[in-house]
């Protein structure tokens, strides 16, 4: 396929949209190439937020409808125009042609109500050349009977999900992952593959972009999905791209939205970046958001970034650590790290600073936690 034709297709949807009228509206969609599209506007979920809310009904043209909980307004809608629709399908079915799906019988367990879930994956693995249950969610026996019955061979569905399968007797050749921290906790991967008797792999995708960066079989990182999106890693500071093996939040161009357009998203998740053979690859996942970033030493820490450690330590990061920052005697930096458990895990400091880069001073095991999952008591 023509990417930079595909671009312009989106970008001139795009200017047709009120929510980017008019910051396109000088923009000639001819001009825009891969090389170029950094010149147009970021977008936010904010702005998309907000338009939502002032205009709660379906556009015209509407053929398939998901909804996100939301916070700001209970449920995040997203739409696909027919259009839409068959260009996602055989965009994701190019994807799972490489995963070599043909063929096989794959059991689909994300939800197919409400949630694009199991919608996402469905369509593509039939024009790949698969056979499909649409099994939805829950009943990991039920499951495993299933695999076992019928011989399915490929199962799709969150990791979590995947290890209580594998639990109740289910054996799978290859799993599809997704919708949760997986490759970015160490250790995760070989545990669920050593359960389900084969190989699995990761993918990366939102409601409102799809499925935009999948794992291959050789399993070396989250790569761009040349049909389905334009990745980039910027600074969340100075927009700037990151550079080569650093941290910055991933923003998105969706090419298969163009009744809904998500032009330089920012999604708010944070990533490592690898640029390989003129695409992105997210070595390590996405690895946590960019919602609360402090600099530390003059390093930028993500308190999210690590919750993917801190469960590959059999700690619960949800509610159960935070991030202290203080000022030392003579003016220095001083990083604690508070969690709640009985004990600090042996080794978690030296891992610590593998994954952050920063030294943290002290690791302190406590019994409750109050406050933010980020204090900076560096300002009064």
């Amino acid at each position: 396929m023509d990417r930079s034709q595909r671009l312009r297709e989106v970008i001139a949807a795009a200017q047709k949209h009120p929510v980017y009228a008019q910051k396109l509206s000088a923009i000639d969609p001819r001009e825009i190439s891969l090389e170029t599209l950094s010149c147009l506007p970021l977008t936010t979920r904010q702005e998309w937020l907000a338009y939502l809310q002032a205009h709660p009904q379906p556009p015209a043209g509407a053929a398939l409808m998901h909804l996100t909980p939301s916070p700001a307004i209970g449920w995040m809608p997203e739409y696909l125009s027919p259009e839409d629709v068959a260009y996602q399908a055989e965009a994701l079915a190019g994807q799972m042609r490489r995963l070599g799906v043909a063929g096989k019988r794959v059991l689909v367990a994300f939800g197919y109500h409400v949630f694009a879930g199991g919608w996402l994956f469905h369509e593509a693995l039939q024009r790949a050349g698969a056979m499909v249950l649409p099994h939805g969610p829950g009943e990991a026996e039920r499951i495993a009977q299933l695999q076992q019955q019928y011989g399915f061979e490929v199962l799709v569905c969150n990791p979590s999900f995947a290890l209580k399968i594998a639990q109740a007797g289910g054996r799978f050749q290859l799993l599809l992952a997704g919708g949760e921290p997986f490759t970015s906790v160490p250790g995760y991967r070989e545990r669920l593959e050593q359960a389900l008797g084969g190989v699995a792999v990761d993918a990366y995708g939102t409601s409102e972009l799809g499925v935009v960066a999948g794992e291959s079989l050789e399993k070396n990182g989250l790569w761009e999905i040349p049909e389905m999106a334009i990745l980039e890693v910027l600074d969340p500071e100075t927009l700037e791209p990151t550079p080569e093996g650093e941290k910055g939040e991933l923003v998105v161009t969706s090419l298969s939205r163009t009744l809904m357009p998500m032009v330089r998203f920012r999604t708010g998740d944070l990533a490592v970046v690898s640029r390989r053979e003129g695409r992105v690859c997210l070595p390590r996942g996405v690895i946590g958001r960019t919602d609360l970033m402090v600099k530390v030493k003059g390093v930028k820490l993500y308190p999210t970034e690590l919750a993917p450690l801190l469960m590959a330590f059999g700690l619960d990061p949800r509610g159960g650590a935070q991030v202290v920052v203080e000022t030392k005697e003579g003016g220095t930096d001083k990083l604690t790290l508070r969690i709640k458990a009985e004990a600090v895990p042996p080794q978690l400091g030296p891992a610590l600073q593998q994954s952050t880069g920063l030294r943290f001073d002290a690791i302190e095991a406590v019994a409750t936690l109050e406050g933010p999952p980020l204090l900076d008591k560096r300002y009064g």
